[in-house]
């Protein structure tokens, strides 16, 4: 038996958002092309346009934009139990034949293995639930 969980949550498909994501793009290529002497801030601006236009584009369209950086996810096995609660957090993993004891707490869960060392996981910081 296995769970298994993929947890940035796909963004519903919005027309809206694409629209916006290229509105925005647009500006900032327009902004860059039309001038001439750009000053370091215009493309500064500019660039943070682009860049909200991509981000918006690539979730209107229903992808997630962190998935680009990694994934989040939840595997729980007959052999090991591997967390990463989000895609710039190290991954959690311990092997089931590993642990004495799982104590639940509020928003933690403490897990003592036999070379008696803890391992904490923070529920909170899965912000994908």
């Amino acid at each position: 038996m296995e769970l298994k969980l993929d947890l940035p949550i796909e963004p519903k498909k919005s027309l809206f958002r694409v629209v916006i994501g290229i509105f925005f793009f647009l500006i900032a290529i327009f902004r860059i092309i039309v001038e001439k002497n750009l000053k370091p801030f215009d493309w500064f601006y500019s660039g943070i346009f682009a860049l909200a236009g991509i981000v918006h584009f690539v979730e209107g369209l229903g992808f997630p934009f962190e998935r680009l950086f990694g994934k989040a996810y939840v595997l729980i096995n007959t052999e090991f139990i591997s967390l990463k609660a989000s895609v710039f957090d190290k991954k959690q993993f311990v092997n089931w034949n590993e642990i004495q004891s799982i104590n639940c707490r509020i928003n933690n869960l403490i897990i003592n293995k036999t070379d008696n060392t803890i391992l904490n996981i923070n529920l909170s910081k899965f912000e994908y639930f």
